[in-house]
Formats: structure tokens, C-alpha cells, sequence
């Protein structure tokens, strides 16, 4: 038995040591491998599982990630963490069900009510699930509880364009560059709102025209004007000269030995 946890314990600090240094591969193999022992103590099985998830996670395997995720709920149920990454992990995947992740970030959120990560992602997803006022809610949170992160005010006017409140997006912008005017990520933030706004609105005009004017008058043509007055050429100077007659050969040079004597 003491052989037996001996190499548990092993490969666990192993597992994690490849973990947080960033060898994903070596860490997958050794805490896979642990993973498939029948008995393991609860503790290292949890921590097992939620290490796992984590790296199933960052190469984008929802599906093994959520596998590990609900074998860590069964350790600790009561984990906000565990249940805001199986919300990620169902709301990543394509084939994922949006309401079962708007569950997990509502429990994640009961157990830890000031996550602003997790306060944004599930504003906004509950704002495109059509409850609009209590995702605002949530990303107004979000962005209050980290003023100095961008993400959280990117959620949050994300989604004032989805509710089509975009003046209101552009009030909160305006109050995040004067809170941070030193800082350009909130300057980039106002910048790709503004070209979000045009392109939106270039949009809607071409739907409710129909056709651009492009498209009904052809190919537009740029109104360059000639001078009235154009300018005269200046003249080129031609020089006449007479011809000259070749230059004669040079005279050849005779090499200079070293041991050669000269006539004086």
C-alpha cells in the first residue's frame, strides 16, 4: 500500500510540476495515466481532474473537458471555479446547450457572487438569450468591480449593441477614457466601436435601399479637373558643341622589379 501511494504521489507532483511550467503534453500523459487508477484519494482525484479539464480546455476539447469537469463536481459540488470552467466548456462548444451554461454561471455566481469574468460572460449570454435587463445588470457589475480591465466594458458594450443601445454604449466609453486617460486599450475600445457603429450603419442603409449607388450607376468616376491656365514646359537646354578629336593611347608603363637595376 505505501508503494502504491508512493508513485500516486509522484506522478501527482510530476503531473503538476509539467502543469505549471507549460508542458502540456507530458502533462497530460502522467495525469492521465493517474487518472485511470480505481482508487485514488479524493483530494488528488479532484485536483487530478480539474488539472486536466484545464488543459483539455486551452487545445479546445470541450468534450473531454466537461468529462473531467463533472468527475470534479462529484469531489467538490460546491466549487465556484468548477462550475464557472464547465460553463466556459458548454458555451465554447458548438453543440453545447446555452441554457445549460447560463445554469453553471448562475451557481458559480451563487457560491461566489464577485467574479467579474464570470459576471460578463454570463451578462452577455443572457442578454443574446433575450434577458436583456438582468445581463445589463451583470456587466455593469462586472465592469465595477474591475475598472481598470477593458475586458469587462468590451462585454458590456457588446451587449448595449445587442439590446440597440448604442448610446448608451457610447456614454459608458466616453466615461471609461475620462477614468483612464492615460491608457490606449480603452482609447482602441472607443476606436473599433466607432467603426463598429459605421459599418452597422452602412449596413441597414444598403438593406433598406436595396442597391448602392455603385451598383445602380456603375463605376463612379473621380472628378479631376484640368487647369484653365495650364502652366508652360520648361525648356530643355541643348548644348552644340563641336567635335573633338579622340584622346591619343596611353603610353604603356613598364613594371618595376625588385632586383632591377636602373640607367643613370
Amino acid at each position: 500500500m505505501s508503494t502504491t501511494l508512493n508513485l500516486v504521489d509522484r506522478l501527482f507532483a510530476r503531473g503538476c510540476n509539467y502543469h505549471d511550467i507549460g508542458r502540456a503534453q507530458d502533462a497530460l500523459y502522467l495525469l492521465g495515466r493517474l487518472a485511470g487508477f480505481r482508487e485514488l484519494p479524493a483530494e488528488v482525484a479532484e485536483q487530478t481532474q480539474a488539472r486536466l479539464a484545464d488543459l483539455w480546455l486551452r487545445r479546445r476539447k470541450f468534450h473531454r473537458a466537461r468529462r473531467c469537469l463533472t468527475a470534479a463536481l462529484r469531489h467538490a459540488p460546491a466549487s465556484a471555479r468548477y462550475h464557472f470552467l464547465m460553463a466556459s466548456a458548454v458555451e465554447a462548444d458548438r453543440r453545447g446547450d446555452p441554457e445549460r451554461a447560463a445554469e453553471h454561471y448562475r451557481r458559480s455566481l451563487e457560491l461566489q457572487p464577485d467574479q467579474p469574468e464570470c459576471l460578463g460572460k454570463y451578462g452577455l449570454l443572457a442578454v443574446r438569450l433575450g434577458r436583456t435587463e438582468e445581463g445589463l445588470q451583470c456587466l455593469r457589475r462586472a465592469v465595477e468591480l474591475a475598472p481598470g480591465d477593458p475586458e469587462p466594458l468590451r462585454r458590456l458594450v457588446k451587449g448595449l449593441q445587442l439590446a440597440n443601445r448604442s448610446d448608451e454604449a457610447r456614454k459608458e466609453l466616453r466615461l471609461a477614457r475620462f477614468r483612464n486617460p492615460r491608457d490606449p486599450r480603452f482609447r482602441k475600445l472607443a476606436d473599433d466601436f466607432l467603426f463598429d457603429e459605421a459599418r452597422r450603419q452602412q449596413e441597414a442603409e444598403r438593406i433598406a435601399g436595396g442597391e448602392t449607388a455603385a451598383e445602380k450607376d456603375g463605376p463612379v468616376l473621380l472628378p479631376f479637373v484640368r487647369p484653365a491656365n495650364p502652366l508652360p514646359a520648361a525648356r530643355k537646354r541643348v548644348r552644340f558643341d563641336a567635335p573633338s578629336s579622340p584622346p591619343p593611347p596611353h603610353a604603356g608603363r613598364t613594371a618595376w622589379l625588385p632586383g632591377r637595376r636602373r640607367v643613370q
